[in-house]
This record gives C-alpha cells, structure tokens and sequence, in this order.
C-alpha cells in the first residue's frame, strides 16, 4: 500500500503539538523541582526554629549511634584477638619414644590430609629433652659445667611430640577419631602422656569468646533501648512542631496541598537530625578508637586499618542510619496526625 505524503500544514500542527508537550513536561519537572526545593527550605526553617527540641533529639541519637559504633567495634577488636591466640595455639600428640623417623614421617602424611588440619610439625625426642634441658640451665642460670653434663647424660624419657593446628579449635572430632581409629598411629600413642585436646590457651579463648558475645548482646540492647528513645524523642519533637503549624496545616489542606508538601517539611527536619547525629558519633568512634591505640597494641591495629581505609562506608553506614531513625519517627508522627485531623 502506497505511503501517504505529508503536507506541509501537518506537519507544521505535528511540531506545535510537539513543542507545547514537551512545555507541559518542562513545566511539570520544573513545577516539581520548586516543590521540593520549598519543602526542604521549610524543613530547614523548622529545624531552627525548634532549637531546643533538635538539641535533644540528635543528642539521643548521636548517643544511639555511639554506642552501636562502640559495640561493633569492640566485637571485631576481640574477635581479631582470640583469632591470633587459636593461631598460637595447636594440639598435641606424643607418640612412644622408640618409634623411627619413617612411621612419623606416615603418620604427619596422614594427619595432613584430614580437612580439619592446617599444619603438623614434629619433635623429636633428642630434640624435645635438649630444649628442656637448655630451659631448666636458663632458669636455674645454671654455669657448673659438670651439672650440667650430668643432665644431658641422664636417661632420656620424652616422647616423640607432633604438634598439630587446626583449622578451627572448637572442632577436634576429626583428629580424635584419626588417634583412635587410624592404623598409622594405633599403638604408638605414649601411654603415660595423653593428647592434648585442650590446654590452658584453649581455656582463654572460650573465656574471650564468652566476653566478646556477652559485650557484643549487651551493646545491642543497649543500642537497641537508645534506638527507642531516639525514635520517641524525635516522634514527640515533630509533635510538638506540628502542633505549633496546626493553623497553616489546616489552611494548606483546605487549598489541596498535596500530603507530601504537608509531610515533607518534617520528615527533612527528622533527616537533618540524623545527619547531624551521625556525623557527631562518627568522630566521636574514630577519636576513641585510635585514642585507645596505645592502651591495646596490636589488638586494635586489624579494626583500625579497616576503618582507615573504608572510612566512607561506615560514614554512609552512620548516615543511613541515622536518617532513617529520623525518617520512621517523622513518619509515624505524621501519619498519626493527619489520621486524626
């Protein structure tokens, strides 16, 4: 079918049409822009002029914010210690002294292979009575050389030791069926010296492991209870200020003022409360943080650099929450006036 052609005219009513609907879309983008511009100035002038109440408001909530800061904080510091203590600390095994170089050698292969074992180091049983011999001379200060003789003369009890790191502490299930079951090692554990699953380090760890769990719930409830106080503060200081605009309320929604150019002003209010509050407990954390450096050496260095370096996403982490604590006070504020009126 033959294309029509086009007059003149046509077109001419085509671009007028055109441009008069991209007037209406300017016009309505632009209409948009000065809305919200409007909004945030008159959450701004609200902001001041209620300078008691925002006082109030962002000190609960900049105490919020630090407290939550303190507790994560303090949660990755303990978890970075007890990581390097469990890297200090492995399982001992001792096997009978008269066993040769080659059954060790078959058992270290073996021990490597479970999924459970980062590392298997051994020690021999010359090798183990010389270091005791050389602790007890450096203890004792020892210098009679004729003493000193007599104890590397005398009869050499000690085992053969295999000193073993696992992946993680808290699971030994694997090592300990492998000594009870596995034909390389069966009958050559040291009778009178049983393996060492657990030690006096192991006992420090489960201790700063509870600590670190106990400090980490009792920051949360503790954030979690300033949480609710900075939602109630912020609520009633919204409250009061819609109250103190009840009269301009009432006028806006008689000339049909959208709800959110009612709503908006408070919830840019409630948002610079946060701001201001995140912006309080971000340089409260970090100065705390870095001026407890000295007092706990390298256990803070780890937390430190992660907070050197992605400094900007725990500011947006404060900021985000911060805000959106002022957001859902604001929120609920409005929306139970406006229900009621």
């Amino acid at each position: 079918m033959p294309s029509r052609k086009i007059s003149k005219e046509e077109q001419r009513v085509a671009a007028e049409l055109s441009h008069e609907r991209l007037e209406r879309i300017a016009k309505t983008r632009k209409h948009s822009l000065r809305t919200n511009a409007r909004i945030v100035k008159y959450g701004a002038k609200s902001f001041v002029r209620n300078t008691w109440l925002s006082v109030a408001a962002i000190a609960i909530m900049a105490v919020t914010l630090i407290v939550l800061s303190a507790t994560l904080i303090a949660t990755h510091a303990m978890g970075t210690a007890i990581d390097k203590i469990e890297q200090q600390v492995d399982m001992s095994v001792y096997i009978k002294q008269g066993a040769t170089q080659d059954q060790i050698d078959r058992i270290v292969g073996r021990l490597v292979q479970l999924e459970t074992v980062m590392e298997v180091n051994y020690t021999s049983p010359e090798e183990a009575n010389k270091d005791s011999i050389q602790k007890i001379i450096e203890a004792g200060h020892i210098t009679d050389e004729e003493y000193i003789n007599s104890l590397y003369e005398a009869p050499n009890k000690l085992p053969w030791t295999l000193n073993i790191k696992l992946v993680n502490l808290n699971n030994t299930s694997e090592l300990e069926n492998f000594v009870n079951t596995d034909d390389s090692i069966s009958g050559m554990i040291d009778e009178n010296r049983a393996p060492s699953y657990a030690s006096s380090r192991r006992d420090t760890i489960d201790r700063i492991a509870n600590i670190m769990n106990r400090i980490e719930l009792i920051g949360l409830i503790a954030a979690g209870i300033f949480a609710l106080i900075a939602i109630l503060v912020v609520f009633n200081t919204i409250r009061m200020a819609i109250y103190n605009r009840k009269e301009e309320i009432y006028m806006m929604r008689l000339v049909g003022a959208s709800r959110w150019f009612i709503v908006g002003p408070f919830v840019v209010e409630a948002s610079f409360y946060g701001i201001i509050a995140a912006a309080i407990a971000g340089v409260v954390a970090y100065l705390a943080a870095f001026g407890l450096k000295n007092n706990f050496g390298t256990t803070l260095e780890p937390t430190l650099d992660i907070m050197s370096h992605y400094w900007y996403l725990a500011a947006c982490a404060l900021l985000v929450t911060g805000v959106l604590i002022g957001v859902i006070s604001s929120l609920f504020a409005t929306r139970k006036y406006l229900k009621q009126k």
